[in-house]
């Protein structure tokens, strides 16, 4: 029964598809490694030390599992319809564990939570919370929220969201797509934000970069924070925004010279661009704040 379940699923995948047009292409390399039937807002538990996690979300009640598995190590997948727990479990004791590769297709109301060390992570019109020691995670498409974060790998983020929580410590940190509401930050990673669909924000770091390059919506709110790294702002010449920018031992460049301050302050600078819709705080502690326009 088992056979013909994953025999099925696979049948499903090479006819049908995953559909839409930026939709990842089915993947025909590797074993099935398990399908069953699994509910729509169903819970997926994922571990895979090392290799890679590729996630897609479709339009069917059911799981699929392809992969290629070291000999040595063993996949397992257990659970009902309402969750399930699938993964990799590595030689014991092994310092460094084989590169094992994972593509899960799952309902896309589905909720999962991912864990790797080293493998890398990608999901498409997937939700929930993805965690690496040091692999790269990219998630894309639709989800209902994200929950994101990577010690040392890079983070790419390309979905349409109403909320993302993002984290990284020496990884860069990118954010374009159509997200809502933000909660970003960096320890030593560059954070680079280019979306025009946010309306609430926080972006922080230690000493990586900040860079902002979007619109600023009517009544948006935006809050930018880091010790000793560079803030920089590209806004359009026509965006509606306060600034309040401040810095402690940091420089302010105002790009937008046919503006004038409403208020100076020695290291603090309060500008109003437009009619003021929108409201952006800029701290810093040593880092310089730079406020351009888009060309």
């Amino acid at each position: 029964m088992r056979f013909v379940i994953a025999w099925a699923g696979a049948a499903l995948v090479t006819a049908a598809g995953v559909g839409g047009a930026q939709r990842p292409a089915p993947d025909a390399a590797g074993t099935v490694l398990g399908a069953r039937r699994l509910a729509k807002g169903a819970s997926v538990k994922i571990f895979n030390p090392a290799g890679s996690v590729r996630l897609i979300g479709w339009a069917r009640d059911s799981l699929l599992v392809r992969g290629a598995v070291a000999s040595d190590d063993r996949f397992y997948l257990a659970g009902t319809e309402n969750g399930v727990k699938l993964g990799v479990e590595d030689r014991a004791g092994a310092e460094n564990p084989d590169a094992c590769e994972l593509v899960v297709y799952l309902p896309a109301g589905a909720q999962v939570s991912v864990k790797t060390a080293s493998a890398r992570i990608a999901a498409y019109d997937v939700s929930g919370w993805f965690y690496s020691v040091s692999g790269a995670i990219d998630v894309s498409g639709t989800a209902s929220s994200l929950d994101v974060e990577s010690m040392t790998g890079a983070v790419t983020i390309g979905a349409e969201s109403p909320w993302v929580r993002a984290r990284t410590g020496q990884g860069s940190l990118r954010i374009s797509g159509r997200p809502q509401d933000v909660d970003a930050s960096t320890i030593s990673g560059l954070l680079d934000v280019t979306s025009d669909a946010i309306l609430r924000a926080q972006f922080t770091s230690v000493t990586g970069d900040i860079r902002y390059a979007g619109a600023l919506a009517p009544g948006a709110v935006f809050d930018f924070s880091s010790h000793s790294g560079v803030v920089t702002l590209v806004l359009p010449r026509d965006v509606s925004a306060t600034l309040a920018l401040s810095s402690v031992n940091g420089t302010i460049e105002n790009g937008f010279v046919s503006t004038h301050p409403a208020a100076l302050e020695r290291r603090s600078e309060r500008v109003t661009l437009g009619h003021g819709e929108a409201s952006v705080t800029v701290r810093t502690f040593k880092g310089a704040i730079r406020l351009r326009p888009r060309r």
